[in-house]
């Protein structure tokens, strides 16, 4: 679950007008059940979804975010799951730090701290994993950190480019990374997706462009004919905000809705 929030919500952080400018603001979301397998067994899903980015292309990026969902079973007790994650990525994207804690009905069930430094752009970056003793790994050269794979794949959206096929690290996952098949869709005039427009908090909006964007992930050693881990949908703003969630886990989908949206003062280069 993690993994679909970080690259979801960086993915949102960039603004396609502006690509090497990340645009700070503040998103709630408040998630449900949008369908679900016999497998998975689930009843209902209700939760919050509370995103920040801040940050500029000289300081780096710093986004924080937590996802709490309550999840009631066909049969058997509800449970409440707590995700809670900070990063940052300098804007040079050859250093990332991330947390991340996560919680069942209210119980600390993982804690985890990773710091990751490449050496230069292009070359294999060292990822250390912070825990007793430390355990080091190596995170593959082509790999982008998730901003840096962003302003990539905003560029290509404004050159109207339709598909990206990327290695991602975002650290939510220890070692591993993924690979990312994206698809943008067309440009969308401002003011033609009526969803939005129909939602007040969502006024800053209406004079914008957007893009629908879907992105499969696949675990680096799966075949590319393979099932995606997991999928996500979403519409990205030319400002850089997300409206329109889909989060696929493969038995269960939830939706989110934008219930809050603050944008937040720029933090301009010197």
């Amino acid at each position: 679950m993690t993994k679909f929030l970080s690259l979801l919500f960086l993915s949102a952080s960039t603004s396609i007008a502006a690509a090497a400018t990340a645009v700070p603001h503040r998103a709630i979301y408040d998630m449900t059940l949008l369908k679900a397998s016999e497998g998975a067994s689930l009843s209902s899903v209700t939760g919050r979804l509370a995103f920040e980015v801040q940050g500029s292309t000289c300081e780096g990026w710093t986004v924080n975010y937590r996802m709490v969902n309550q999840f009631r079973p066909m049969e058997g007790d509800v449970k409440l799951f707590d995700t809670q994650s900070s990063s940052f990525e300098s804007g040079d994207a050859l250093e990332m730090h991330v947390s991340q804690k996560d919680f069942l009905d209210g119980k600390l069930t993982s804690e985890t701290r990773i710091k990751v430094n490449r050496p230069a752009p292009g070359r294999e970056a060292e990822g250390v994993i912070e825990k007793e003793p430390e355990e080091r790994f190596a995170v593959a050269a082509e790999a982008l950190f998730p901003m840096q794979h962003q302003l990539h794949m905003m560029d290509l959206a404004e050159s109207g480019a339709a598909r990206d096929s990327s290695l991602i690290y975002d650290g939510s996952e220890d070692k591993a990374s993924y690979r990312a098949i994206t698809f943008i869709g067309k440009r969308r005039a401002p003011g033609t997706l009526a969803r939005d427009m129909a939602n007040g908090e969502a006024k800053p909006l209406s004079q914008l462009p957007s893009w629908p964007i879907s992105m499969s992930y696949y675990k680096q050693e799966e075949a590319a004919e393979a099932e995606p881990s997991y999928q996500v949908s979403f519409d990205l703003y030319e400002n850089g905000v997300a409206t329109g969630l889909v989060l696929d886990y493969g038995s269960f989908v939830l939706s989110g809705e934008l219930t809050k949206l603050e944008m937040l003062p720029a933090q301009g280069c010197p």
